[in-house]
C-alpha cells in the first residue's frame, strides 16, 4: 500500500470519525442487501459492496451496465464491438477465459458480456460485489461481480405504472409495468420497454449507417404462486430484441495510421506520430506490400479527427435476440431456507459492419454467435437465532449442446457487387463450451457478540470442448456463409478448490470492522493447436474494510483496502492454422498482474434536504509479468517471452511492470441534490453528479495514441415529485461537458488506429406516472 493510500484512509476515517453531530430527526435509510444470500443491511457484510437503488438508476438514466461506471468507486466498463466488459480491481484489464466480473440477474448467471447491455427497466436495485465470490455465488468468479434484483410480484395491491423519456438524438423510451394480484396466493408483474434513438455517432457518406443508435425492445414476464407463507414458487421469462446498428463490430472510429517518419512503417510505440488517415501514404507501405493501399491522392482516407464523425459506405447490419426461462422455489422449514433457482437462455446475435472504413466498396466483416446455456443453483441457508450460521450450495452450468454454442467471424468483398459480399472461404466457426458443477458452502460463527468469524470452501469441475467448422463452398452464394466439417470436439478437464476466511469485529453499535483472505478460479481454455487446456485463471485476494454509521445517522461512510494477485491471463494471437491456411484466434499464457488499492463511499445527509453521495477509488496495480502480442500485423508469428518485432510489425511485447488497461490511478465520484416541498405539497430536487478519472490506457500494447487522458464529466438535472408521488417529471443532462471518452482502442489491418468512444453529452425529459 502506498503512502498516498494510507494518508487518504486515513484523513477519510478521522473526517468520517469526526463528522459534527446533528439532530436525530432524519437518517440514511438502511440498504438491504442479499449478497450473503440473506436479506441484511449492507453495513453489516464483511465484503466491500455497493447497492445503487432502482430510484437511483431512473435518475441518472442508467438503463444498461455501461453507465453503472459512475456510482460505483472502482468499476470501469471497457466497452466496443457490443461487448461490454466490467473491470474492477484489475480484474478483466487482462485476458481470462470467462468474464472475470460477470453479471447477474437475480442470482442467475449470464454468459455472455452483450447479456450486460439489456435495459435495467424496474429494477429494485444493482448490487456489485467486489473480489471473488465463489463460496456463496453458483458460478465462479475471479474479480467480482453485478447482481441485478428486478422488482417483484407482490399480493398486496393492483398496481401498473410507466414513464416516457424523450431528448436529443430523437430519443424515445416507453416503459411500463403492471403488478396483478390474482388473488391471496398468485401474482403476477409484466415489465416492458420499447427504446429508440438516433445515432451519436453520424454517418456524413452514408445517413444510413450512423453508430451507437438505439432499436431495442425487452420484456420481463414473473408469476409468483404462494399457496402458504413457508413455500413459493417463481416463474419468469424475458425476451430482449435489438435491431440497432449498434458499434461496429470492434472498435468503429478510425483516429488515423501510426507511422515511424524515418522508416516510412507502421509504429504504435512511442516512436511513431499519428498520421491523420485512414490508409496508406503513397510509397508508406509499412513494410509489406498489399494490394488495395489507399494512396495519397484518394480523399477517402483522411482521418476526420471529429471522434463522432465517420464515412462509411456499408449499412451496419446487427441483429440481436435473447429468450430466457427461469424457475425459482423458496421453501421454509425447520429454521432453514431452501433456495432452488433455474434457468435456460437462448442468444443469437449477428452483425455486418464497413471493414475498409471507407466509401469505397471493398470489405466488410462481422460475427455470427449462437449461445444456449441451461443453469441450476441450490442453496440451504440456516435461519437460527444460533451463533452458527451457514449456507450450503450445488450448482450445474451447461453450454456443451453440440453446435449451439458457437462464434463464426465472417469476411466478404464487396468490390464486384457492394450489395451482395463474395464471402471469404478461408472462414471457419468456432464451437464449444463448458460443462461447469460446483459444491460451495460458507459459514459464520459468533465468538462474542461483537466478534465473528467466516469460513468457505468450494469445490468446481469444469469440463470444456471445442472443435471448428469450415466454410460450406456450395453457402458462398447465401448473405452469410454455412459451415460443414467433423463435430468431433477436442476436451479438457480442471478442478480446483477455492476458501474464503474472515474476521469481523464491532468496534460499537454502529462501526465494524473486517478482514479477509479469498480465492478464485476460472479453468483454462482449450487450445485447438495443442489439444490442451491452459493452466486455470487463478486470483488470491486480501481486504482490510471498514463499515459505519456516524453523526447520529446521518453519515455512512465505508473503506475498503484490498490486494489482488492474479495468474495465468492469457493473451490473444492469431495464427495460420491447417492446410487452408486459416486465420484464428487463440488463447495463449500471457502473465500475472497485482492490484492493490483503497476505495471508498458513503452518503451524508448534510441537512433534512441536502444530501452528498461520494466514491473514490485509489488504484495501484500493475503486471507482474506479461507479454502481449503486438497486431500491428495481421498475423502473430513466434511466442512469448521478451520483445520482439518482425519486419511486418508482428510480435511480441514485454509489459513487465506496466500499468493494465482501464486501470487509473484514481477516481472520485460526488452526487449532490437538494430537495425542497413546494408549497402546493410536491418536492423538486436538483441535483448534480461529478466524476473525475485519472488517465489509464486503453489496450495492454504500450501504444501512445491508445491513452485516455484525465477527464471530468458532470451530470445533472431534477427530479419533481407531486404530493402523492403518483406523478414524476424530470430532467437529466449527462456528460454536460461534452467528454469524449475512449472505451476502447486496437490497432486495425494495415496498421490502423482505432477506438471506440463513450456517449456524447446528451438530454432528456421524463415523465412517470404510478398508480
Amino acid at each position: 500500500m502506498s503512502g498516498l493510500q494510507k494518508k487518504a484512509l486515513a484523513v477519510a476515517v478521522a473526517s468520517a470519525l469526526g463528522a459534527p453531530a446533528m439532530a436525530q430527526d432524519f437518517v440514511i435509510e438502511e440498504v438491504i442487501v442479499t449478497a450473503t444470500k440473506r436479506a441484511v443491511s449492507v453495513q453489516d457484510v464483511p465484503i466491500s459492496i455497493s447497492a445503487v437503488s432502482g430510484e437511483t438508476l431512473q435518475e441518472l438514466n442508467i438503463t444498461d451496465v455501461l453507465g453503472l461506471g459512475k456510482t460505483v468507486p472502482g468499476l470501469i466498463i471497457n466497452n466496443s464491438g457490443n461487448q461490454p466488459v466490467p473491470i474492477m480491481r484489475g480484474a478483466g484489464a487482462a485476458g481470462t477465459t470467462d468474464i472475470a466480473v460477470p453479471i447477474y440477474v437475480d442470482f442467475m448467471y449470464r454468459p455472455l458480456a452483450a447479456q450486460g447491455l439489456a435495459s435495467y427497466v424496474d429494477i429494485e436495485r444493482v448490487e456489485v460485489l467486489r473480489g471473488p465470490q465463489g463460496t456463496l455465488f453458483g458460478r465462479n468468479t475471479l474479480g467480482g461481480l453485478i447482481n441485478i434484483v428486478p422488482n417483484r410480484p407482490d399480493f398486496e395491491e393492483f398496481a401498473y405504472g410507466g414513464s416516457l423519456a424523450f431528448g436529443d438524438y430523437s430519443l424515445s423510451r416507453l416503459e411500463g409495468y403492471v403488478n396483478a394480484p390474482f388473488s391471496e396466493t398468485v401474482a403476477l408483474r409484466v415489465t416492458a420497454t420499447n427504446t429508440t434513438r438516433d445515432p451519436y455517432v453520424k454517418n456524413i457518406f452514408n445517413a444510413d449507417g450512423g453508430l451507437k443508435d438505439a432499436d431495442n425492445t425487452y420484456a420481463r414476464a414473473q408469476l409468483l404462486i404462494a399457496p402458504n407463507d413457508s413455500f413459493d414458487i417463481t416463474l419468469g421469462a424475458t425476451l430482449w430484441e435489438d435491431s440497432a446498428n449498434g458499434n461496429a463490430d470492434y472498435a468503429y472510429k478510425c483516429l488515423g495510421v501510426p507511422v515511424n517518419a524515418e522508416t516510412q512503417r507502421f509504429d504504435g510505440t512511442e516512436n511513431g506520430f499519428l498520421d491523420q488517415r485512414c490508409g496508406v501514404r503513397d510509397g508508406w507501405d509499412g513494410g509489406r506490400p498489399q494490394a488495395g493501399n489507399i494512396s495519397n491522392g484518394d480523399v477517402s482516407a483522411a482521418a476526420n479527427p471529429d471522434p463522432y464523425t465517420i464515412a462509411f459506405d456499408w449499412t451496419p447490419e446487427r441483429d440481436i435476440e435473447e429468450t430466457s426461462f427461469s424457475v425459482g422455489v423458496n421453501w421454509r422449514f425447520a429454521d432453514h431456507h431452501l433456495a432452488v433457482r433455474g434457468a435456460i437462455f437462448d442468444i443469437y446475435e449477428s452483425t455486418i459492419n464497413d471493414t475498409d472504413l471507407s466509401s469505397n466498396n471493398a470489405l466488410v466483416a462481422g460475427h455470427i454467435r449462437n449461445s444456449e446455456a441451461t443453469q441450476i443453483d441450490i442453496n440451504l441457508n440456516s435461519e437460527t437465532d444460533s451463533r452458527f450460521q451457514y449456507t450450503l450450495g450445488a450448482y450445474l452450468f451447461d453450454d456443451t449442446d453440440a453446435g449451439a454454442n458457437n462464434y463464426a467471424f465472417i469476411w466478404g468483398y464487396t468490390y464486384s457487387n457492394p450489395t451482395s459480399p463474395n464471402w471469404a472461404t478461408w472462414l471457419y466457426q468456432g464451437n464449444g463450451g463448458t460443462e461447469s458443477t460446483a459444491v460451495y458452502g460458507q459459514a459464520e460463527y459468533s465468538f462474542t457478540d461483537r466478534m465473528r468469524g467466516t469460513l468457505g470452501l468450494r469445490s468446481s469441475s469444469d469440463k470444456r470442448q471445442s472443435f471448428t467448422l469450415s466454410v460450406d463452398p456450395s453457402t458462398l452464394g447465401n448473405h452469410v456463409p454455412g459451415y460443414a466439417g467433423d463435430p468431433t470436439p477436442i476436451t479438457g478437464d480442471d478442478s480446483h478448490t477455492d476458501y474464503r476466511v474472515g474476521l469481523q469485529y464491532d468496534v460499537g453499535d454502529d462501526v465494524m470492522v473486517y478482514g479477509s483472505l479469498a480465492t478464485g478460479y476460472i479453468a483454462g481454455g482449450v487450445q485447438e493447436l495443442t489439444n490442451e487446456l491452459l493452466d486455470p485463471n487463478q486470483v488470491e485476494a486480501t481486504e482490510l474494510g471498514l463499515k459505519g454509521t456516524f453523526a447520529d445517522g446521518r453519515l455512512r461512510f465505508n473503506a475498503a483496502l484490498y490486494n489482488s494477485a492474479y495468474e495465468n491471463l492469457t493473451t490473444t494471437v492469431f495464427v495460420v492454422a491447417g492446410a487452408a491456411q486459416t486465420i484464428i484466434a487463440q488463447q495463449v499464457p500471457g502473465g500475472s498482474l497485482t492490484s492493490q488499492g483503497l476505495e471508498l463511499d458513503g452518503s451524508w445527509y448534510v441537512t433534512d434536504d441536502v444530501t452528498i453521495d461520494f466514491g473514490a477509488s485509489f488504484d495501484n496495480s500493475k503486471f507482474d509479468t506479461f507479454n502481449a502480442a503486438n497486431r500491428v500485423g495481421s498475423v502473430t508469428h513466434g511466442y512469448p517471452g521478451s520483445d520482439f518485432i518482425d519486419e511486418n510489425g508482428a510480435g511480441w511485447f514485454t509489459l513487465d511492470g506496466d500499468d493494465p488497461r482501464f486501470t487509473p490511478d484514481m477516481t472520485v465520484n460526488i452526487g449532490l441534490s437538494f430537495e425542497t416541498e413546494l408549497g402546493n405539497g410536491s418536492t423538486f430536487k436538483p441535483w448534480i453528479y461529478l466524476y473525475v478519472s485519472d488517465d489509464y490506457k486503453t489496450t495492454n500494447d504500450p501504444i501512445f495514441w491508445a491513452v485516455q487522458e484525465s477527464f471530468t464529466t458532470i451530470d445533472f438535472g431534477f427530479t419533481w415529485r407531486s404530493p402523492s408521488e403518483a406523478w414524476l417529471a424530470g430532467l437529466f443532462v449527462d456528460n454536460a461537458t461534452n467528454e469524449a471518452i475512449m472505451t476502447d482502442g486496437t490497432m486495425f489491418s494495415r496498421g490502423r488506429a482505432m477506438a471506440d468512444f463513450a456517449a456524447p453529452r446528451n438530454w432528456g425529459l421524463r415523465l412517470s406516472y404510478n398508480f
